[in-house]
């Protein structure tokens, strides 16, 4: 059955606890792997091979000092470090299925609507030294 977006989870590691990040808006999570096209002379076809998988993962969320996962990200993007995160299609616990991995922040712009909240834009790209692991499968 189709989920409706807002039913999706935000958690970030914030200490020793993930935390629910309440403050999210919209997510996008463009998992995608990079095509390697083959050309050789021995063939007139195009052929490829899967290549790396990106997981460039840009969000929206309320402008709010004071909210541990705002703080922590707001840290995070001007001190560096990274931040662990886990994106879950449903509540953590409830056979949910998602990406865990350590992230970096790259982009924290913040938004002054005149007739809107306060926003940031925040752009996440996987950790040099972290793994992504799919939670809620078998590999």
């Amino acid at each position: 059955m189709p989920r409706v977006g807002l039913k999706g989870h935000v958690y970030c590691k914030v200490g020793n606890a993930f935390v629910a990040m309440k403050i999210a808006r919209d997510v996008t999570i463009p998992v995608s792997k990079n095509e390697i096209p083959l050309k050789n002379k021995g063939s007139e076809l195009i052929r490829y091979l899967s290549g790396l998988i990106d997981v460039p993962i840009d969000l929206e969320a309320d402008w709010e000092p004071g909210d541990p996962v705002f703080d922590a990200l707001h840290d995070c993007f001007w001190n560096g470090g990274s931040l662990e995160f886990k994106f879950l299609d449903q509540p953590e616990g409830t056979g949910a299925k998602g990406l865990q991995g350590e992230f970096i922040v790259t982009k924290f712009e913040r938004s002054e609507p005149l007739e809107d909240v306060m926003s940031v834009s925040i752009a996440l790209r996987l950790a040099a030294d972290s793994t992504l692991t799919r939670v809620g499968s078998a590999t």
